[in-house]
């Protein structure tokens, strides 16, 4: 039967209709479902009256279609004492990481002298990426024992999906998919003792992939910042790694990072990327006699067209750096600790130092 909507009433038709206590109701006669309201019974209790629009009878006892009561469910929301005591737990927590996180231990059970490949931002899906030098400073770090890798941050361009950062992904010819491939490959291309996530690499929100990566990994990933000991049979040497420290110069480039270090904690080497510039201050503490090493590198992404678009001027000596430890001296000596701006270099003099005795 087809039934024609001319409004009114009619456009009902179709509607379960219901009585005062939410009882599905449909017509006692012919057992449709398809009633319409129509006014009352014309009695001084004025009961409502239904019209059936498939057999057109009128009733005012229209017959219940499913009956039934909905049980008093147990009220199971939290109460204020109980989420307060959960939160404060979350808290405890928290604050049990967070100190426990203060420094990272790491052990390298090896008498000579070590190096730290220390990766600039790579940024390795973008179009601008210079996977010829990437590949190669890497390919040095494998090759050189006593050599471990490290990064900054900034994996990959990791355009935020809301907002003008979205619009970035038509510059470049890699999409989501083929970033994180790209990114999965770096993660697992040399065993890193630890990885800091940049604000690029944080733009995955909770869920970050990399995360997931390092965990099968012997790699340490911290957001934003990460404090290290690592632990040799005669030194223990402190690394401070973040993907910026706050503080500008146009004196030097490595200002942010000396700042920290002079009103902060005091530790062997400080390191830091995001501002695809690179600088370098040795500073000694007058208290300590200790030697820190302020190390800012630079970045694999080569050709920027942010930066050209500012026209700024380029002041990146290289995307990276290699910090020597020559633990045959001390730790308070000029020598412990030396910087080089190339890979192979710094593998050069690593090896020489470790042939020595």
């Amino acid at each position: 039967m087809t039934i024609h909507n001319n409004g009114g009433n009619l456009s009902r038709v179709g509607i379960i209709q219901r009585d005062d206590d939410g009882n599905a109701l449909r017509c006692p006669h012919c057992k449709s479902e398809h009633l319409i309201k129509n006014g009352h019974d014309g009695t001084e209790k004025k009961v409502k009256r239904w019209k059936c629009k498939a057999c057109g009878k009128k009733t005012s006892h229209p017959e219940v279609m499913k009956n039934y009561e909905l049980e008093e469910v147990e009220n199971l929301d939290w109460s204020t004492e109980e989420l307060i005591n959960a939160r404060t737990e979350v808290f405890k927590r928290k604050e049990a990481r967070e100190k426990s996180e203060k420094f990272i231990n790491i052990k390298i059970n090896d008498k000579k002298p070590i190096g730290l490949y220390i990766q600039g931002d790579p940024h390795v899906d973008d179009d601008g990426c210079d996977w010829v030098s990437l590949r190669k400073h890497i390919d040095i770090d494998n090759a050189t024992d006593g050599m471990y890798a490290c990064s900054v941050g900034d994996l990959s361009n990791n355009w935020a999906r809301r907002g003008k950062l979205a619009g970035l992904w038509a510059d470049q010819t890699t999409n989501g998919e083929q970033q994180w491939q790209l990114v999965e490959w770096l993660v697992e291309a040399t065993p890193y003792i630890f990885i800091v996530a940049g604000n690029h690499d944080m733009w995955a929100m909770e869920g970050d992939p990399i995360n997931w990566m390092c965990k099968p990994l012997k790699t340490v990933y911290s957001n934003h910042n990460a404090r290290l000991k690592i632990k040799l049979p005669k030194h223990e040497i402190k690394v401070n790694c973040s993907h910026n420290f706050r503080g500008h110069s146009m004196y030097n480039t490595a200002h942010g990072i000396v700042k920290h270090a002079l009103f902060n904690a005091r530790d062997h080497l400080l390191i830091a990327g995001h501002t695809h510039v690179s600088g370098y201050s040795p500073i000694k503490d007058a208290n300590s006699d200790k030697i820190m090493h302020c190390v800012q590198v630079g970045s694999y992404k080569k050709y920027d067209n942010f930066a050209r678009q500012l026209n700024l001027p380029c002041k990146m000596m290289s995307a990276c750096a290699v910090a020597v430890f020559n633990t045959y001296v001390t730790e308070d000596h000029p020598d412990f600790i030396k910087v080089f701006w190339e890979v192979e270099e710094g593998a050069d003099y690593l090896n020489y130092l470790r042939s020595k005795k």
